[in-house]
């Protein structure tokens, strides 16, 4: 009980601090993007509008107008806005949400759900790591997590990263409390998954993290842990299919309508694109973003040293590890620069390498006894298998 306590003391803390750092975003104007306008004319659909009323309202009415005049060649150009409408239809989740707001909201209706996108993330990253740290250091690597400058920045913008960042998280999370305590905890895990697969492109990183655990223990829990991933993905992909030539086409075309959509196409101009990316992201390194290329790089980093086979052979590194590798796969299948925006999906991943180098130093430092910090649930261990 002592632990619950503290431990909601701590998320109530945490969520607190969440809302505190995007507080100028409550009052600020809305700061709208191309990715944006898709998703408000996505709503304005949801609530009754015609296709192309809606899409007219959105991307030539008063909304975009000053996007319009800096960005001519995408939200000002429609035959640019026609080719780019299919690769949103998919994520509906969010729309929905601002359309219920919307009444009471307006036009602010997408900023306050992906506001509160923000302090879900937070929230269910330490509810992730508390899952297998203690309650102060996973309180410490969420700390870090929540002045993420890519996160907090791209939260105050009326998108879907911040929802699928907490989506992605809560399915990591029902994941591990399905192997640990059975199979009552699907249910969080399917819906978690359908959630995510209406919401971001990421499905597949909990899917397929789980189909490297299945493969590692050979255990029937495992196993249904994937398949039922695999049934909750589906739907999404059968309603609203994404031509992958085409949006690979597209990034490497740097993100304007491509010539042509054929992998030979994609194949030359691959190469270059996955460049651009890498100099891109080293530039905003070097203008600033230092703190975040630190934690993302540096927690996965800490997460394959560091999170190893424990004394209950622990599956959660594996199922980290796993998703590591898969998101990595994600980013780099279509390399396009986001400033961090699409790389937040390794903030599980990383934040828990750094929960696994605290845990090292306060624990192997003997500092545990020194400041009296609530153990784990008995029988959990904080190291696990690779």
């Amino acid at each position: 009980m002592r632990r619950v306590g503290i431990g909601l003391a701590l998320a109530a803390a945490l969520a607190a601090l969440s809302l505190w750092t995007v507080r100028a975003s409550f009052g600020d104007p809305v700061r709208w993007t191309p990715d944006a306008l898709f998703y408000q004319a996505r709503l304005l659909e949801i609530r009754g509008a015609e296709h192309d009323a809606a899409f007219s309202q959105a991307f030539r009415g008063p909304l975009s107008e000053r996007l319009r005049r800096h960005d001519p060649t995408r939200t000002g150009n429609p035959a640019w806005v026609a080719y780019n409408e299919r690769f949103y239809e998919r994520r509906q989740a969010v729309p929905l949400a601002g359309a219920a707001l919307y009444p009471a909201a307006g036009d602010r209706s997408l900023l306050y759900v992906s506001l509160a996108g923000y302090v879900a993330a937070i929230l269910a990253l330490f509810g992730l790591l508390a899952l297998r740290f203690r309650l102060a250091i996973a309180a410490a690597a969420t700390l870090a997590a929540v002045f993420l400058p890519a996160l907090s920045f791209h939260s105050a913008y009326p998108l879907t990263d911040s929802w699928g960042l907490a989506l992605q998280t809560a399915a990591l999370a029902a994941a591990l409390l399905t192997l640990d305590r059975g199979p009552r905890w699907l249910v969080l895990w399917v819906a978690a998954v359908i959630l995510l697969s209406f919401t971001r492109d990421s499905t597949w990183v909990p899917v397929l993290g789980a189909a490297w655990v299945a493969y590692r223990t050979r255990t029937r829990l495992a196993a249904a842990l994937f398949g039922t991933g695999v049934i909750a993905a589906l739907p999404a992909f059968f309603l609203y299919s994404v031509p992958l030539r085409e949006l690979l086409a597209f990034a490497v075309n740097g993100l304007q309508p491509p010539p042509e959509t054929s992998w030979s196409f994609i194949a030359e101009k691959y190469p270059a694109a996955l460049l651009e990316l890498v100099r891109s992201n080293g530039g905003l390194v070097r203008d600033g973003e230092w703190y975040t290329g630190a934690y993302l790089a540096g927690g996965i980093l800490l997460l394959f040293l560091l999170a190893r086979r424990g004394p209950r052979d622990d599956v959660a590194p594996a199922l980290m590890k796993a998703a590591t590798v898969v998101s990595l796969g994600y980013v780099l299948a279509v390399p396009s620069f986001s400033a961090f925006r699409i790389e937040l999906i390794f903030v599980p991943m990383a934040a828990f390498g750094l929960a696994a180098l605290a845990e090292r130093l306060v624990v192997k430092g003997e500092l545990l006894e020194r400041l009296r910090l609530p153990a784990p649930l008995p029988g959990r261990s904080s190291q696990g298998s690779s």
